[in-house]
């Protein structure tokens, strides 16, 4: 973009005006090289800036689709699925991870010979659920041993993002995450079994792209980790070309050049050419997530017209006369450099996180206009963005961390409370409806010889329920540590409750003192569901238990003793609402005679596999309904007082 101090326009200048001539190349000169400088800035700046927010929303997504797959191959090295239960965790991992990231079209799993659980030595084992058409297809794959996807993980034993492609079970352009599965072997020692993949479309790649505001006839590429074009304004070279199509005549040697400065560099700006032979400036930013590139194209004849139209009208010029020349390249000169000056300016700022930075204001309808009319359009747009983000964002975070304080206060097992002995069994489950939830369960001795068992439900659902949740929780094991009887726990714990409680919430209570030698069992019930015992015989039926009085309501209220005998073998079963009233697609409720079916059916290999029997049960009958409220459980086998 230099002026040529050689043009025409020297060769037809008049002998006389040489001095002149002299001073106005020079200053012309200048001028150019200075508006090719800032130009060059802002580019690289609004560059910056817009891949900033669009490289983001890529990776969070791709993160995303990562965490999903390391997780569910965590989860099959420890559970060893077969059969219908890997279908039921696939479809499971499917449903919740669309609910997360929309994109995920299928999970598949592919075990190596005599690695999946039931498999002869010689079989291969793949299975694939897939979301199409709003339901989700169970499919059998096979001979992907030779696949690149499986190879590569199983050679490089890590998760990683394979190239895009069309598979062969979903017909359209996908990204997948594979993680290597790993088992337990006879010896103990960890073994390779297979492989899990997250296959995730990439069609909103298009629409990300078109709607991606570009200045100046730019526009956005996205290339594959091996510089495959998978994002194009053109959908007839997406898939079909790579960067060496793209760059035209840069050759194989700048290519591999630009392949460098990408792993170097990471980001930048470089002249290229593009498809249809056009010369172009050309912004790149690698990804962190994939080892994608994102690059954003300006034609360069766009950002060249304005230098083409001063050496014009410098020819014509040098006819009519240097002076008038002179004022009128001034006057050009201004208009062109001291706009880009103070867009470069707010550019900086902005870059620097100042959104509500001042855009100068131009008239007309000139490329330098349009450019401030669409730096200022996307200064507001960002700035909203930037906006929304950080309160989603916020938002977000607080409800993690309140998951994280709420779901800690709670005892995972046994040995984190300290209360395991030969007497007994006992296993907690807690899934909230929302990020927190009004449920709760509790479990502690009171001495060597008894154990108290509690589960909760507070009215309402998140925040506010999980704060009164967790008061609840406080105030009644405070007052069972210290009180002699369930009776006076309910009384002493109501009245600290209700006489503060200006929200007017409520909070139904089970409670009982199991003594673990005899298997007596005292227990209070405010407003709560009765218990299921399920016997040694496989048998399970309702504790006789009648519910007082919800807590919290009022600040006397009176609560009755009530007694049950365990014996051994025998199982407690505790349970909020959400269990019996969870609801499938036809508004029917999992009821109890579900649940008393469950029990019986889902008893015998201990309180753990009791709880997660259960929960398979309820998410079989709702499927594709949503969860609407807490799901709470706590089973209790009682062994014996010989713990037998």
């Amino acid at each position: 973009m230099g002026f040529n101090m050689h043009g025409l326009a020297f060769k037809q200048s008049m002998m006389t005006l040489v001095g002149f001539s002299i001073v106005f190349a020079t200053l012309f000169g200048v001028l150019s090289f200075k508006v090719q400088s800032e130009l060059s800035t802002v580019l690289t700046e609004k560059g910056e800036e817009i891949s900033l927010a669009n490289v983001a929303i890529i990776e969070n997504l791709f993160e995303k689709g990562k965490k999903l797959g390391d997780e569910y191959a965590e989860v099959l090295g420890k559970e060893m699925l077969s059969g219908k239960d890997l279908d039921d965790f696939l479809t499971q991992a499917v449903f919740d991870a669309r609910q997360t990231l929309p994109q995920v079209l299928a999970v598949v799993v592919a075990y190596e010979p005599g690695m999946a659980p039931k498999a002869k030595w010689h079989q291969e084992v793949m299975r694939l659920a897939q979301y199409s058409g709003n339901e989700i297809k169970l499919m059998k794959g096979k001979d992907y041993f030779e696949k690149t996807w499986y190879k590569s993980t199983k050679n490089l034993q890590k998760g990683l993002w394979q190239e895009p492609f069309v598979g062969d079970f979903i017909k359209e352009p996908i990204a997948i995450y594979t993680a290597p599965i790993y088992q337990k072997d006879a010896y103990g020692n960890t073994v390779f079994a297979g492989v899990l993949c997250v296959d995730m479309s990439i069609a909103f790649l298009k629409e990300t792209v078109a709607s991606i505001p570009v200045s100046n006839s730019g526009y956005v590429v996205v290339l594959s980790a091996n510089n495959t074009i998978i994002a194009h304004p053109k959908n007839e070279i997406v898939f079909k070309e790579s960067l060496s199509d793209l760059s035209g005549g840069m050759g194989a040697q700048t290519v591999t050049e630009f392949e460098k400065t990408v792993q170097s560099m990471r980001k930048g700006l470089f002249m290229g050419t593009t498809a249809d032979g056009k010369d172009a400036v050309i912004y790149f930013k690698a990804m962190e997530s994939n080892g994608w590139t994102f690059m954003i194209v300006w034609p360069a004849s766009e950002f060249m017209e304005s230098q083409r139209s001063l050496e014009k009208m410098f020819a014509w010029m040098c006819f009519a006369g240097y002076v008038v020349m002179l004022l009128l390249i001034f006057v050009i000169s201004t208009r062109v450099s001291r706009p880009l000056k103070e867009l470069a300016v707010a550019a900086n700022k902005m870059g620097q996180g100042d959104f509500d930075v001042e855009i100068p204001h131009l008239s007309g309808r000139d490329e330098i206009a349009q450019f401030a009319w669409a730096f200022l359009n996307m200064r507001t747009s960002l700035k909203e963005h930037m906006e929304k983000q950080k309160d989603l964002d916020r938002i977000e975070s607080e409800l993690d961390f309140a998951k994280d304080i709420q779901i800690g206060f709670l005892s995972m097992d046994e040995k984190e409370e300290g209360s395991e002995d030969p007497y007994h069994e006992l296993t907690p489950f807690l899934l909230p409806a929302k990020e927190v939830g009004g449920d709760f369960y509790d479990f502690f001795k009171l001495d060597d010889g008894r154990l108290c068992v509690v589960v909760g439900d507070v009215s309402g659902k998140g925040v506010p329920a999980a704060l009164f949740m967790m008061v609840s929780r406080i105030v009644l094991r405070t007052m069972a540590q210290n009180l002699k009887s369930v009776v006076e726990t309910f009384e002493k714990a109501n009245y600290e409750l209700a006489k503060r409680n200006r929200a007017n919430m409520f909070v139904t209570v089970w409670m009982g003192i199991v003594d673990l030698k005899t298997g007596h069992v005292e227990f209070a019930s405010a407003g709560h569901n009765p218990p299921v015992i399920r016997h040694k015989d496989g048998s399970a039926e309702f504790a006789k238990s009648k519910a007082g009085v919800v807590m919290a309501a009022m600040e006397n209220s009176r609560y009755k003793m009530q007694t049950l005998e365990l014996a051994p073998g025998d199982t407690l079963f505790l349970y909020t609402d959400g269990v019996t009233e969870a609801t499938n697609e036809h508004n029917e409720l999992f009821g109890n005679d579900r649940l008393l079916d469950a029990l019986t059916h889902g008893g015998g290999k201990g309180t753990k596999e009791m709880c997660r029997f259960v929960k398979r049960q309820i998410d079989a009958f709702t499927r594709k309904a949503s969860q609407f409220d807490d799901i709470t459980m706590l089973a209790m086998e009682y062994k014996g007082g010989n713990g037998i």
